[in-house]
């Protein structure tokens, strides 16, 4: 993949600077750089007192760049960075990876001393040989019971059968060939990698393991590492278009790495599904197209409604969007609670604005960024005719007066979707760079 020459530039100065001040090695994927780049991030072996240098001039040079540090992951045996970029309506982004070791769940398996013993200079860059190349992924891939990938067969028909790849199997695995190892399973050749460890290094190997427990209890309970993004607006707003364009945008760093929710987590059922499963209701309204078609409810149903939701927003989002945040994840939501401020017809929930904004607060999980996207009521009309303008119009009030509490963004999606995109990510990356760095420090 050609890299935009922000990207190359980028890559250029942190390579640069390395080479210059520190002990590091590429792991993989290197040949191209900086230029083009077959991986979607740069994974680089360093030492981890190193890394504790060389932070802080790393950061300064992505902030010097005009880059965004938009995530940002320290786990005990690597530290991600991943960086975003908007120039106009085009959108960069990349990720650093700087792996202080090979190892899983706090059990060393190769140590950052070894890649950096068997490295070499391409003109460019520090990157690892062949054999190291292969042993970390080897060794990860086996020890937590999954496939060495394909992709790097090259790779592996070379080095599977040095005596150096060999020993290390031997020492870590107690085998001393791939073709056994494959055969063997993950959890048994990580006992005997723990064995190892414990015989060889026992209090390193309880230093580690407590630094894993650490990061990885810190990392879940703070949640700090991905980040999630509602989206609401009037039908006609241009909500899908804006939502596909940012996704778009966010390129191959999350193409992947993330997950789209309509409305709510659905953790629980529809509503009209269960009631009529638990015989409350004879017949179920499946005409979905039509989110409008049901009349106005009392207060009673009201608050019903209200309570079921909730309750699914609150189990929902500690069941699947804090479990993906944690790794690093983008959430997107098409409508969440939001929309039930914002269009009672939709939710069929008609109860004040204020108490629904009020029961937002105390009960409800926020998500970290909340976009308004709408439009007048002519360009909506113009688009769409789902609505009648004093419906739009109802439905922007409530926009505008959301759009004065904290979190909650408004943007009008009046000229072309890439503008609104432009705007929201800009908003996304500033905020996000702003909790990283104080983060990082």
């Amino acid at each position: 993949m050609i890299q935009s020459s922000v990207t190359a530039t980028l890559i250029g100065e942190v390579i640069a600077y390395l080479n210059q001040n520190i002990d590091y090695a590429v792991m993989r994927n290197y040949e191209g750089l900086p230029h083009s780049n077959s991986a979607r991030d740069i994974d680089i072996i360093i030492r981890r007192r190193d890394l504790r240098r060389v932070q802080p001039h790393i950061i300064d040079i992505i902030d010097k760049c005009g880059w965004k540090i938009i995530n940002y992951l320290n786990s005990d045996r690597l530290i991600t960075y991943v960086c975003a970029r908007n120039d106009g309506n085009d959108t960069s982004i990349m990720q650093w990876d700087f792996f202080v070791d090979t190892s899983v769940f706090g059990i060393l398996l190769m140590k950052a001393d070894e890649f950096l013993c068997d490295k070499e200079f391409n003109g460019f860059l520090w990157h690892s040989k062949i054999n190291s190349q292969f042993l970390d992924k080897y060794l990860y891939d086996r020890a937590v019971g999954a496939e060495y990938p394909e992709k790097y067969h090259s790779t592996r028909s070379y080095a599977e059968n040095s005596p150096a790849v060999r020993t290390k199997l031997k020492a870590i695995f107690g085998i001393d060939n791939t073709d056994q190892c494959d055969s063997t399973s993950g959890r048994k050749l990580l006992f005997r990698a723990f064995r190892y460890n414990l015989r060889h290094r026992p209090f390193g190997l309880m230093a580690d393991m407590g630094r894993f427990i650490r990061t990885f209890t810190g990392n879940y309970i703070m949640s700090r590492t991905g980040f999630s993004v509602g989206f609401t607006g009037p039908d006609g707003s241009g909500k899908t278009t804006v939502i596909d364009r940012t996704i778009q945008r966010l390129g191959a760093v999350f193409a992947t790495a993330h997950a789209y929710y309509h409305f709510r987590p659905a953790l629980f059922g529809n509503l009209g599904e269960v009631a009529h499963s638990a015989g409350i209701k004879k017949d179920v309204d499946r005409n979905y197209s039509d989110p409008h078609r049901g009349g106005r409810t009392g207060l009673f149903s009201s608050l019903m409604r209200l309570a079921y939701y909730s309750t699914d927003y609150i189990a929902g989002y500690f069941a699947k969007v804090k479990t993906k945040t944690r790794i690093t994840r983008l959430v997107i939501f098409d409508r969440y609670f939001t929309d039930i401020i914002c269009d009672s017809r939709r939710s069929r929930i008609y109860l004040p604005v204020r108490f629904l904004n009020l029961w937002r607060k105390l009960f409800i999980p926020s998500l970290d960024y909340n976009i308004l996207l709408t439009a007048s009521s002519e360009t909506i009309l113009s688009r769409k005719r789902e609505l009648d303008e004093a419906g739009i119009r109802d439905i922007n009030n409530r926009i505008d007066y959301l759009a004065d509490q904290k979190g909650y963004l408004k943007v009008l999606n009046e000229s072309t979707p890439d503008d609104a995109v432009t705007t929201i990510l800009n908003h996304i990356f500033n905020e996000q760079h702003k909790k990283n760095l104080r983060r990082l420090k």
